[in-house]
Formats: C-alpha cells, sequence, structure tokens
C-alpha cells in the first residue's frame, strides 16, 4: 500500500525543513517518492534527496493544485508503478488551495488501488498567520481548514499570550486539526509523524 501524505504552507513556512526532518528522523527505510510541484517554489536540493533514497518527479510544467488533474494523476500512477513506494510526499505549491489537492489525489486514488490518502499537513509560520489571513485570506484560510495537522514554525521565543492567540485564530477556522506548537528542534521527527498519522483516523 502506497501512503499519500500533503505537506503544504506558504513559501517561506518551513516545509522544506519538515520535508528534512521527517526524511532523517522518521522515514528511514521506508521507499519514498517526493512530487514537489515547482510552482515559483524554491526546488528542494536533489542532492539531498538522492542521497536519502528519494527519486523526485518534478512537475515544473503544471501546477498539481490548478485543473491539471489529469497529468497530475498520471504521474502519481508512473510513480506508484515504477518504484512501488510505501509513501509518496506531495508538496504543493504555496498558494495552492489544500482542497483542490485532496481532490486531485482522491480521484486519482479511485484508479490506483493500492495508494491511500495519509495525513494533510499546513506547515504556518506562527509570527505570520494573522498577516496571512488579513493578506491571502481564503488562500491561507483554506490551507487551515483542510488540514487535519498544523505544524507552527518558528515558535520559539514567543510569548505564551502570543501563541495562544494564534492558536485561538487558526481554532476559528479549523476546529479539529492538531496544531503542534512545540519548537521543531525540540521534537522528533518520528513524533511529529505520529501526531500526523493520527490526524484522520
Amino acid at each position: 500500500m502506497t501512503k499519500v501524505d500533503i505537506i503544504s504552507g506558504f513559501l517561506g513556512a518551513g516545509k522544506t525543513t519538515l520535508i528534512k526532518k521527517l526524511l532523517k528522523e522518521a522515514y528511514q527505510g521506508e521507499k519514498l517518492v517526493l512530487i514537489e510541484n515547482e510552482f515559483g517554489e524554491i526546488s528542494i536540493d536533489g542532492g539531498f534527496l538522492k542521497e536519502s533514497g528519494v527519486q523526485i518527479s518534478e512537475m515544473s510544467s503544471g501546477c498539481i493544485c490548478c485543473s491539471l488533474v489529469g497529468d497530475f494523476g498520471k504521474a502519481l500512477h508512473d510513480v506508484v508503478d515504477q518504484y512501488h513506494p510505501d509513501r509518496i510526499l506531495i508538496e504543493p505549491s504555496g498558494v495552492g488551495k489544500l482542497s483542490d489537492v485532496i481532490r486531485a489525489v482522491e480521484g486519482v486514488e479511485k484508479d490506483i488501488p493500492e495508494a491511500c490518502m495519509g495525513s494533510f499537513v499546513t506547515v504556518a509560520d506562527a509570527g505570520k498567520c494573522r498577516m496571512y489571513v488579513k493578506n491571502f485570506g481564503e488562500f491561507f484560510l483554506n490551507q487551515i481548514e483542510y488540514a487535519g495537522t498544523i505544524l507552527l514554525s518558528r515558535t520559539q521565543g514567543m510569548s505564551q499570550e502570543k501563541l495562544e492567540a494564534v492558536v485561538a485564530l487558526l481554532r476559528e477556522h479549523n476546529a479539529k486539526a492538531r496544531i503542534i506548537t512545540t519548537p521543531w528542534e525540540e521534537i522528533s521527527g518520528a513524533t511529529i509523524l505520529s501526531a500526523m498519522q493520527d490526524d484522520h483516523n
């Protein structure tokens, strides 16, 4: 069975850092494929990933969160056929709507019996959440509303009061998601992964 995890978040929120941490501390021994969408995004260092045994299927030609569900489906089919991975990580572009990516994966799931939905994770910069709500409205809120787990980045040094205000803001838009506020260097990738995997049970 191939689990499909989606890790969304705005550019600079810390998705690359999170993926590197998970690769190093949580996914060892798993055959993993990363599908990253380079729609205006900085590419993850390919060398680092190849060392971890990760194959990169780059979709520079199209945004997986737009209407290219056909192409996206083909990419997922190819990845499953060629590599039979334990897990596929999808890193959509920062402006992509998480709901569109989830819908695209669910559409493909029907055709690929060996693929199943894993986690929907949103990485959000704790210090910028309020600004993002104001400036990006539905694009940012869509990533919050559809997340099973919300990982707040850059919480170190933030006052408890400020952190609670950020969590309250996120709770207005998603009452059920797990929200992780612990600074990442204080928790293991395995702990983050177990929170992600509990998010939709």
